[in-house]
């Protein structure tokens, strides 16, 4: 009786994921090199307004965690010190980056910029991997509209597809055919946001192209939350609203009168395949005239995709026995 209360109770224990926020840390410290505590730290995403707020502790170290991917400032203020801002830190999906801040006395009302710094690196893990951005997503083909081919721009990831011929994008058998390093397809781990995407050894749902902003492939030195499979991490991270409204529409035709006929193909005429495929998607603030205002608190994101195929079987001609 109470080794079964006690595995119901270790059964329910909720298991940390993989999260595809990211996070700014580091430490303030004064001229000497000293720690500083209390110093207040806010950051503000400019798409949103979003802000987050930390204090420095005893060692002068802050964190700010659950950050959206997405375009930051950083600001620091301190009574007798001058107000400390860094602009435009980019955070991408996963990132944890450092950011020291060495606070000078003077006047807060005076503040002292950083403009230009080296490149941030994500130094707090060993996890190698590439992160393709939401513009590379949206402008490079892909085959036949199935957005798990991004992954492929990373080095060492091949798609092994078991046709050559079209695959229909919400189709998750053939796309999740990828071998990476030389790993077995099948040997992969799909997420969307963090959370496991998978239904066997494959992926389960495929989201529309358009709503996908970053897709990050970690081929080597998974940390313990991600490193459940021997191939690759792949974590699509879903587009997330802004201040601004955005939307898009897309319209792909495939026709056979629109097709260049094969040299060598006998009097049997091109192929009567045809396509149609079509979306629509949208984000922005949610705003209800006169009763709410959503603007840097509540945002939405919407994405649509369909499509009508038609693909007439080809005539077999077989040679049978007769009855005699």
């Amino acid at each position: 009786m109470w080794m079964a209360l006690l595995g119901l109770f270790v059964a329910l224990v909720p298991v940390k994921a993989q999260d595809a926020r990211g996070t700014i840390l580091g430490r303030v410290t004064d001229q000497s090199g000293a720690a500083m505590a209390g110093v207040q730290i806010e950051v503000v995403n400019t798409d949103t307004g979003v802000r987050a707020t930390s204090t420095s502790n005893s060692s002068g170290d802050y964190i700010l965690p659950y950050l959206l991917p997405g375009p930051y400032n950083i600001t620091v203020e301190q009574q007798g010190f001058r107000r400390y801002t860094r602009n435009n830190i980019v955070i991408r999906e996963g990132d944890r980056f450092s950011v020291d801040v060495p606070m000078q006395v003077g006047e807060t009302a005076s503040t002292v910029e950083v403009t230009s710094a080296a490149p941030m690196l994500d130094t707090s893990t060993a996890s190698m991997g590439t992160t393709t951005n939401s513009r590379a997503i949206q402008e490079l083909p892909t085959k036949d509209g199935m957005v798990l081919i991004v992954a492929t721009f990373a080095p060492g990831v091949t798609f092994t597809p078991q046709s050559a011929g079209y695959i229909r994008p919400f189709d998750t058998g053939s796309p999740s055919s990828m071998s990476v390093n030389g790993t077995r397809p099948g040997s992969n781990e799909f997420q969307v946001d963090g959370t496991p995407n998978l239904q066997g050894q494959q992926i389960a749902y495929s989201p529309p192209q358009a709503v996908v902003s970053e897709m990050k492939v970690q081929t080597s030195t998974f940390d313990a939350s991600t490193g459940f499979n021997t191939g690759a991490v792949m974590n699509m991270t879903i587009r997330t609203g802004t201040n601004r409204f955005h939307g898009q529409a897309e319209y792909f035709m495939q026709n056979p009168a629109l097709n260049a006929d094969n040299y060598f193909r006998l009097s049997t005429g091109k192929p009567g395949f045809r396509i149609h495929r079509y979306g629509l998607s949208g984000t922005g603030p949610v705003i209800i005239p006169k009763l709410y205002d959503g603007k840097n608190r509540t945002f939405f994101t919407y994405g649509y995709e369909a499509i009508w195929s038609f693909d007439p079987s080809p005539w077999v001609v077989e040679t049978v026995p007769t009855l005699a």
